[in-house]
């Protein structure tokens, strides 16, 4: 079912689930979707998905994070990825929510720094649902627990495009963490939504109620569209 109300809100906006898949063929289908945006008016895309396990570097990677152990990493089984998004290194895996939002900001008057902040927002609302009380952290990017980190925000943006996203720890296995120094922050630790509840989450229902924060905060009207129809649509 469609989110919001057509009269009321911003354009239609596709909202493609993509379940669990591979990082790369998501990366390629953003810079696809960003492509055809730039070149004829095309309505903005809202992509969840779990990735199957994978590092990613950004373009603000550090000295001491280029020097992580490769060989070691994709012993354990995950792949790694150098991305055109800012910040550092993060992993993203099952039971990590990440959201892609391909937006035209310039369309909804955004700037990236506003962009960022409604983003957050989102899950921080998320967060309230479950009864966790997340928060921002001055200076730094993704959403907090105390303390502790439970969601990152890494974006690109190509002529008012955006792309890459928001990733919220849902409940994954927290130990692909300690490999690494995420975003470059050191003596930060991260976290769950089970690991601080102590309980199961279900990944599903934390979708819907991001989803849900989403559609109301950038006033979208979310049409779900299945990945066929979307690469036939955003086709070159």
């Amino acid at each position: 079912m469609p989110w919001g109300n057509p009269s009321s809100f911003h354009k239609k906006t596709y909202q493609l689930d993509l379940g669990i898949m591979a990082y790369e063929p998501v990366w390629h289908l953003q810079r696809e979707i960003v492509a055809a945006k730039i070149e004829r008016p095309l309505p903005d895309m809202l992509i969840s998905v779990e990735h199957q396990p994978i590092y990613t570097m950004g373009r603000g990677r550090s000295k001491a994070n280029n020097s992580f152990d490769e060989v070691l990493i994709r012993s354990r089984g995950a792949q790694i990825f150098y991305v055109e998004r800012g910040g550092d290194v993060t992993w993203h895996g099952p039971g990590q929510l990440v959201c892609y939002p391909v937006f035209n900001l310039k369309a909804q008057n955004l700037g990236l720094t506003e962009f960022v902040y409604l983003l957050e927002e989102a899950l921080i609302i998320t967060l309230k649902e479950f009864d966790l009380d997340g928060g921002r952290r001055e200076g730094m990017r993704g959403v907090w627990v105390g303390d502790q980190k439970i969601a990152s925000v890494g974006l690109a943006v190509k002529r008012w495009i955006s792309y890459h996203g928001i990733a919220l720890n849902v409940s994954p296995n927290m130990s692909f963490f300690n490999w690494i120094t995420p975003c470059g922050l050191k003596d930060i630790k991260m976290v769950s939504m089970q690991g601080l509840l102590k309980d199961t989450i279900s990944i599903s229902h934390a979708k819907r109620i991001l989803i849900d924060a989403m559609a109301k905060i950038f006033r979208l009207y979310l049409t779900p569209i299945e990945l066929e129809e979307a690469q036939g649509i955003y086709a070159p």
